[in-house]
Parts: structure tokens; sequence; C-alpha cells
């Protein structure tokens, strides 16, 4: 099974575990955005590189204020510091994600585990799949069948190797698009 599989079938895990009793409570969430970060291995400290981010979840309302959701995360940023130095790296890291959502009014905030890798560009030992921790936070804009979700995230994202125990901490800012299944 590859990893890409790996990872959606966690976006579908919170739809398995709790049986649908009405399409109306799940909705379908992608985010974009930009993050920075930094990566222990580098000793470069944060770098203010911003590169691409992106996130797709499944996210299942299970009280009027809470919510489960699961998807996969793609994290990128730059490196320029420390070994980075005249070498044009990113630190990418793959991940699954499982979470809990709570609002209240127009703002919602997020608590989260990650499992994947992260990894510093194509050199250096591949990194071993390990667990991560994810908190986020932001408003709500528009009612309805479409919403938009504008936030911030921060992220701890384990990168071991065989010979190391680095891991890196990423700073998100992101837009998401939330769309109901059903009116």
């Amino acid at each position: 099974m590859s990893s890409m599989t790996r990872y959606m079938l966690a976006a579908a895990l919170g739809v398995i575990l709790f049986p649908q009793t009405a399409l109306a409570q799940l909705h379908i969430e992608l985010r974009g955005g930009a993050a920075v970060g930094n990566h222990t291995a580098t000793a470069a400290g944060l770098d203010f590189v911003p590169k691409p981010y992106f996130e797709g979840l499944v996210v299942r309302r299970i009280k009027p204020r809470y919510s489960l959701y699961g998807g996969y995360a793609r994290t990128a940023f730059g490196c320029q510091e420390g070994f980075c130095v005249d070498r044009d790296l990113t630190v990418t890291g793959s991940h699954g994600l499982l979470g809990v959502e709570g609002r209240r009014g127009w703002a919602w905030v997020r608590l989260g585990v990650l499992w994947g890798t992260t990894e510093v560009g194509t050199e250096g030992a591949p990194t071993d799949p390990g667990l991560g921790i994810h908190t986020g936070a932001g408003f709500v804009l528009g009612s309805g069948r479409i919403t938009f979700l504008p936030g911030v995230s921060y992220r701890w994202l384990s990168a071991k190797t065989p010979s190391s125990s680095d891991h890196a901490a990423v700073l998100v800012a992101d837009l998401g698009v939330a769309i109901r299944l059903a009116g």
C-alpha cells in the first residue's frame, strides 16, 4: 500500500468510525496557505522562507459545538540558514491527521495528531514515520452550504532518522473552504 493511500485512509477514518446519521453533519474542507518553520537538523532556527501548504479534511459534527476531523496535510517551508546556506532546500512533511474541533459562534480551535514523515530536500537519510501535534485557531466567514475559514496553526513534526531524533516546528497561515455535503 502506498504512503498516499495510507494518508487518504486517515481522512476517511472519522467517517468510518462514526456511522453517518445525517449527511448534513459532514463537510469537506480544503485549506491552502503558506508555512514557515525550523528543522532541528539544519541548525537554522526559524527560517522565514514561506512555501505552499495544503490540507484536505473530512469533518463530522458530533455535537453542536464539537467535530472530529481526519485528512491529509502537506507542509513545506524553505531553509536558507545553518547548513542550508548556499543551498535551495525545502523541508517537506507529508502527514495524515486526526483531531477534534471546537466552535463557539464565529471562532474555531483545533487540536490533533499527525502521522507521517518530514524530510529536508533529498539529502541525508530518509526519515522514519512519526507522530506530530497540530493546533489551530481561526474564524468562520459566511453561512450556508459553503463557508470560509481563515486561520493560523502550529505543527510539531517528527523527523527522526535511524541516527537522530530531529523534529520540525511549523507556523502556518491559511484559508479553508468548507463545503457541507447536504443542505
